[in-house]
């Protein structure tokens, strides 16, 4: 089935956690929209919990700090996964952002103030095992997802946003493992072609997913592709360690768009 764009940026969630908890028997009687809120961000910090062991686990597996950066990367964006939970009838949804505002302050204080090298975070999401690259990637993540959270919670603009970063994730990746072709624009970073192609093409599964599981409408395949492209081009020609501002700045600039390309 195609949908079109909704036009509208405006937060819609009915809240599922309640009433999945009721439905299952787990509870008597649905939570208030607060407790509903309350632990669905609770859900979140075990979630990252998880996936930041998990990711520590990879680099000693594996020996490649990459990949293991480049994990906590994919499943960082994917936290948007849990945004049908929050409850939009109270204020509470707000604290979606909880962990990515806790870890923005925790990496400014072990890339700024710490600067361990031997820190477990930094040793798992820096190339180098250099403190002050918390401040780069990793950050500048974070903001976007508080950013994201605050403003563009439960929209297309929101999920496309974070889906150019499962793309992002995924031009490293490909291009770590199968890039042949390499290629390098000024004032970036070396790239692939085999990479770019991934990200664009992850990009556009990352929207699917994410629409899917937040029930909001899908994108059809014009405008699908339209970012898919964009976000390819604006990956392998961002200022190095800027990647992250450039995407976000240009899929928001893209959703504006969108009417027009369907």
């Amino acid at each position: 089935k195609t949908f079109t764009m909704v036009d509208s940026d405006s937060p819609s969630s009915s809240g599922q956690l309640s009433a999945f908890l009721v439905g299952h028997s787990i509870i008597a009687k649905p939570l208030s929209p607060l407790h509903n809120n309350v632990v669905s961000a609770l859900l979140t910090v075990v979630y990252v919990k998880c996936v930041m062991e998990l990711g520590a686990l990879i680099r000693i597996k594996y020996g490649n700090p990459e990949l293991s950066r480049k994990f906590i990367h994919l499943c960082a964006c994917s936290a948007v996964i849990w945004w049908p939970l929050f409850d939009t009838s109270h204020w509470g949804w707000r604290l979606n952002i909880t962990v990515p505002a806790c870890m923005a302050i925790r990496l400014i204080y072990k890339g700024a103030v710490l600067k361990d090298p031997e820190d477990e975070d930094v040793r798992t999401m820096s190339r180098t095992s250099s403190p002050s690259e918390l401040l780069f990637g990793p950050l500048q993540m974070t903001l976007i997802m508080v950013y994201v959270g605050l403003t563009k919670f439960m929209t297309h603009t929101g999920l496309i946003i974070m889906a150019s970063f499962v793309g992002d994730a995924a031009a490293a990746v490909v291009g770590l493992h199968y890039g042949r072709h390499r290629y390098k624009v000024t004032f970036g970073g070396e790239k692939s072609v085999e990479g770019s192609i991934g990200c664009g093409l992850f990009t556009m599964i990352g929207i699917f997913c994410y629409c899917y599981m937040c029930s909001i409408e899908m994108l059809q395949m014009r405008p699908l592709l339209a970012i898919g492209i964009t976000s390819a081009v604006v990956e392998a020609t961002a200022l190095k360690n800027w990647d992250n501002v450039f995407l976000c700045i240009a899929m928001e600039l893209m959703s504006l768009h969108l009417p027009k390309l369907i």
